[in-house]
């Protein structure tokens, strides 16, 4: 913290120096007093620095209590879909409502993050607001929101281009007046989360004792959610996506061993406020001496996630943080008819290779030439559904956390990033061996640096996904800046990006297929060791498991799974989270049963996506990751409410 604030002075002063050359005294004289320059310093870069600090804060602070809410560490303004509503809204009054911006983006972002809210809120009433349940329906919601932000990305891109600059996150500000709103929202705020402190405190425990002792806990849920969503969406609304500078500071004040709740959301408002300040300032710094301007909100994981993973290497083995809901949990019944969702897998096959739709609709297609066309990426998109399925069950079982997934490792991210700095800067094409190369490159890289940080902690299961989510923040910064920056390749890539069978071959789509049911069967004889390791290192250990080996080799397959199938269509950021807990729905408790079925509905959620991708909007194509996403959230969303 005290660096932090160090390096915020110095640069803050720096800066200072070379725009200012009047009086001090003279910096806060009324407007109409000053020269043209001066009026610039005292209106745009003083205010600037001030929205970085309130934003910063704002944003860090609502994490903190988000996850004491949800009592999972992994919580951040994502889970429970602020930002993406937000987003969205926006997104979509740029292009196809541009009037609704004139008066400012804060109604049109707040709406969003509102109507996001409510919704996940609705998902998670019939089960009393439990955190597991909220957290799913915030993520299946946070990820179909983006889902479809991708879709009008790709079919509206010049019209999308400016309002995903403005996306990336901007500070720049023309007066206090911004500033200034935001101070008194998060006053307000604050005043409203003192009153929520006592009863917050007491659910820390548990929800059945703070029942016992008189907290209405839906109640004091629903109104700590609400306000998180309300500083998020004020937040978003005013400066665009901050990204990881929330979920970087509230991670580095739990392992700094902050206790009380006040105090964590104290510290958290200091860290992310100095962490966005010193990355706006350094960004200023940048701009002024190189000429190179680039958004505030993509960078911010530059400074966030170093210092994450500079905690994660210092702090010690044991564990700072519960990963565990902490309540009761129901149990879940399974769908009858679901059961048998499975044995669809063939007739799911069969309908994406024969039917079709073309100019004289919707037809049976009986020539060999067509089907030679077709099952490729049959085959692809299955073997891809059966790995990341996979994934998301190792991830779950293995860290007890209802919000893993395989893009929480960093490495599907890092694999992105190495293939994009291939195409952007040595000019490769996408598709070929070079591109390959260079994304398993990057993820033997994250993959390292991934063991290399947890070397000291035992690869406990919570501090590897923090580690890998750190990694995952910096390839999306740079994935992200260079999406801002308008450079026409990055359109070329965004299909990639969205997860597509688009450019597979038959020896390609043959490897993976057949990979991936090795890999399946290589895993489910580990089915012994996810039992163990799912109730406690101490009973694994007592029991005779190694742990630390068990874990090493259950993240490098996780690894290897999550890579293969990134290379080959693209980062996917769904089937590996949707699929374990569908599989559970259907009564696939045990680790084998579970890892089975998972792979089994992977595979068909793949296909299927990829299949209704290629013919809902013909002539053109919706990807397949964009297409799973839509149908397999809405499915989710549709199970969990009424489950």
């Amino acid at each position: 913290m005290l660096i932090l604030a160090a390096l915020a002075l110095l640069s803050g002063l720096w800066i200072l120096k070379l725009q200012w050359v009047w009086p001090w005294a003279q910096l806060f004289a009324a407007p109409d007093t000053l020269p043209l320059d001066a009026l610039a310093v005292q209106q745009n870069t003083l205010p600037r620095m001030a929205m970085a600090l309130l934003a910063g804060g704002g944003l860090a602070a609502a994490t903190m209590l988000m996850q004491q809410v949800l009592r999972n560490p992994l919580a951040a303004d994502s889970t429970l879909a602020v930002a993406g509503g937000a987003q969205l809204a926006l997104l979509a009054a740029g292009v196809f409502f541009p009037a609704l911006l004139l008066h400012g983006t804060f109604a049109v972002a707040f709406a969003g993050a509102a109507a996001a809210l409510s919704a996940v809120l609705a998902l998670s009433a019939r089960r009393e607001m439990m955190p597991v349940t909220v957290v799913l329906a915030g993520l299946v919601m946070s990820l179909y929101l983006g889902s479809v932000s991708g879709m009008i990305t790709l079919f509206y891109g010049e019209e999308a281009r400016a309002v995903m600059q403005w996306g990336s996150g901007s500070l720049v500000q023309d007066s206090w007046h911004d500033s200034l709103g935001l101070l008194w929202r998060l006053l307000a705020a604050g005043a409203v989360s003192a009153l929520l402190l006592k009863p917050l405190n007491i659910m820390g425990l548990s929800d059945d004792q703070a029942a016992a002792l008189g907290v209405p806990v839906k109640a004091v849920r629903t109104a700590a959610l609400a306000l998180a969503a309300f500083v998020c969406a004020t937040v978003v609304g005013m400066v665009g996506m901050m990204g990881f500078v929330g979920l970087a500071a509230a991670a580095a004040v739990r392992q700094a061993g902050v206790r009380t709740l006040a105090a964590r959301l104290a510290a958290s408002f200091a860290a992310g406020g100095l962490m966005l300040l010193v990355t706006d300032n350094a960004l200023v710094l940048l701009e002024h001496y190189r000429g190179i301007a680039l958004p505030a909100g993509a960078l911010t994981a530059l400074i966030g996630a170093p210092l994450l993973l500079w905690l994660m290497a210092r702090m010690p083995a044991r564990p700072a943080f519960q990963t565990a809901s902490g309540g009761k949990t129901a149990a879940l019944r399974a769908s009858p008819w679901l059961r048998y969702s499975p044995a669809l897998l063939l007739p799911a096959a069969a309908l994406a290779l024969l039917a079709g739709n073309g100019e004289q609709g919707w037809h049976i297609d009986t020539d060999p030439a067509v089907w030679a066309l077709r099952y490729p990426r049959l085959l692809l998109a299955a073997g891809c559904g059966m790995m990341l399925a996979t994934v998301g069950v190792l991830l779950q079982r293995l860290a007890q956390n209802p919000m893993a997934s395989p893009e929480l490792l960093g490495i599907s991210s890092a694999t992105a990033l190495g293939a994009m700095t291939a195409v952007m800067i040595f000019g490769v094409t996408s598709g070929s061996v070079l591109f390959w190369l260079a994304g398993g490159a990057a993820a033997l890289l994250a993959l390292g640096l991934m063991m290399w940080f947890n070397r000291k902690n035992g690869l406990q299961p919570e501090k590897v996904l923090l580690t890998g989510m750190a990694l995952a923040a910096l390839s999306d910064a740079a994935i992200r800046t260079w999406s801002a920056l308008g450079d026409y390749r990055t359109q070329q890539l965004l299909i990639w990006l969205s997860g597509s069978t688009y450019h597979t071959t038959p020896l390609l789509s043959a490897a993976v297929a057949v990979s991936a049911c090795l890999l399946l069967a290589a895993v489910l004889p580990l089915a012994k060791w996810l039992a163990l390791l799912s109730l406690d290192s101490v009973v694994a250990q007592s029991a005779g498991l190694n742990v630390k080996r068990a874990r090493l080799v259950l993240i490098l397959l996780s690894a290897v799974l999550t890579a293969a199938a990134t290379l080959t269509v693209g980062p996917l950021s769904f089937t590996g989270l949707l699929a374990p807990h569908l599989a559970a729905m259907l009564g696939a408790r045990l680790p084998k049963q579970q890892l089975l079925y998972a792979a089994l509905l992977g595979a068909l959620m793949m296909v299927l996506a990829d299949w209704l991708g290629r013919q809902l909007a013909f002539p053109y194509e919706i990807p397949a990751g964009l297409m799973a996403t839509l149908i397999g959230g809405a499915y989710f969303m549709v199970l969990v409410r009424k489950l």
